[in-house]
């Protein structure tokens, strides 16, 4: 059936964000390593001999040529005819998730994508450039998550902000398993040096699930359920760019995704508000073949 696998690398700073997926994908004899970049205005990717490609199981640690990204930092040296990346990225002390972020669901095989956050947040510094165009990241904010499995799921809606002293990285799928098809959901919270987590496993339900807003709700007793709410403020398609997609093991899936959009957050326990605020630097993706 395929297998993919890859971590995504968010820098966000003063002027924007650059998000680099370092990526491979096999499908019998047919391997593919890669590098995909996005930023606001475009999206640029690089394909490498499989040869090239390294990635370890026990920590983050990935290469692809001579770039590289691991707990220290980033890498990049990308020269070709049509596309030149340079960047040398440093990350502070990174800001895991409390546990395995599939929680018992990590225990039953054959699932279709197994996710992963390494960190929610964490300083950095540095530049990237872009065919000339050089985004500076000094004292910058970073995310970092992982992906692998046989491919994403056929409908999905996922966002991740960075804004002041809230971290939020929310996910909702239709997930196949042996027949069977259920809206399985995944949200991490981290606010005022709090962790809340917000998971199918730990009893959330899923009120609203489309292109442009996600409702989730968690908690039997009405006075203390949580209810997460992420509104798009753009339409869809405000600044989004095409990435390839892993389907069956093979890149060769198109998705939209947006490093820079207009987001509403909110989140509530019971009557209280935890947070509500809008950002214009969220990352937000929705696809759904129907």
């Amino acid at each position: 059936m395929g297998y993919f696998e890859g971590y995504y690398v968010k820098c966000t700073g003063a002027r924007g964000t650059v998000a680099v997926i370092f990526g491979e994908a096999k499908r019998g004899g047919n391997k593919t390593a890669f590098i995909q970049i996005i930023t606001k205005d475009n999206s640029y990717n690089k394909n490498f001999d499989h040869q090239e490609f390294s990635i370890s199981r026990r920590e983050f640690d990935v290469r692809a040529g001579v770039n590289h990204a691991n707990k220290k930092g980033m890498l990049l040296d990308i020269n070709s005819e049509d596309l030149k990346i340079s960047g040398d990225i440093k990350f502070g002390e990174f800001g895991p998730i409390e546990y395995d972020a599939m929680g018992p669901f990590r225990f039953l095989p054959f699932m279709e994508c197994r996710h992963t956050v390494v960190s929610m947040r964490h300083k950095i510094s540095g530049k990237i450039s872009i065919n000339g165009v050089e985004h500076n990241f000094d004292d910058g904010v970073g995310y970092i998550e992982g992906d692998r499995g046989k491919g994403f799921p056929r409908k999905y809606f996922w966002s991740q902000v960075n804004e002041g002293n809230i971290s939020v990285s929310a996910s909702c799928a239709i997930i196949p398993y042996f027949g069977i098809r259920f809206k399985g959901t995944i949200c991490f919270i981290h606010v005022n040096g709090q962790k809340l987590r917000i998971a199918t496993y730990c009893g959330a339900r899923v009120k609203t699930f489309n292109e442009s807003k996600l409702v989730i709700i968690q908690g039997r007793r009405k006075k203390k359920r949580y209810r997460l709410e992420i509104l798009s403020l753009d339409k869809r398609g405000t600044n989004d760019r095409s990435l390839w997609a892993p389907m069956r093991g093979e890149m060769k899936r198109v998705i939209q995704e947006s490093v820079e959009r207009k987001v509403n957050y909110k989140l509530t326990r019971g009557s209280q508000t935890i947070f509500d605020f809008t950002s214009d630097r969220a990352a937000l993706e929705f696809s759904d073949l129907g």
